[in-house]
């Protein structure tokens, strides 16, 4: 009788047990409420690093215009220059130069800012007196240009 005391208990045992089990299993997951907690805070989050990269890719278009005046640009009017013997009357001339030379510039695009506006192209230059001013204005109305700044 004893062993079959002993079974009886082993199985009410194995009866509880399967039971906490089946209670653990339950709880183990994470509910509705938790899981739009978290995807609140991961939206609050993504919002609030959105706003800062505006000002870093807005930082790159500035640069990009600083090396486009102070490089690019500078290059196909030095060149424009050598091969022609006289500097362009505008920007455009870089496109359709003088018969036997080839175009600095394939696309009118080329010749424009990071904000899709033309670059401005000044000969006699004012702030390069001895030679051309290449200028664009930032959106906040920062010159960016081909002379030195003193910056």
């Amino acid at each position: 009788m004893l062993a079959f005391h002993f079974n009886i208990t082993f199985i009410k045992g194995m009866i509880r047990n399967n039971r906490i089990s089946k209670k653990l299993k339950k709880n183990k997951g994470f509910t509705l409420v938790e899981i739009l907690i978290v995807l609140a805070l991961i939206g609050i989050i993504a919002g609030l690093s959105m706003s800062n990269i505006g000002s870093i890719f807005g930082g790159s278009k500035v640069k990009a215009a600083q090396q486009w005046v102070n490089s690019t640009g500078e290059a196909y009017v030095t060149s424009y220059l050598t091969l022609v013997g006289e500097y362009p009357k505008s920007l455009s001339d870089l496109q359709t130069p003088p018969s036997g030379i080839p175009p600095f510039v394939k696309r009118a695009s080329d010749l424009n800012d990071p904000w899709k506006k033309p670059y401005q192209y000044r000969y006699p230059g004012t702030n390069n007196p001895s030679s051309f001013d290449l200028f664009t204005t930032a959106p906040d109305g920062k010159m960016i240009g081909n002379w030195d700044t003193g910056n």
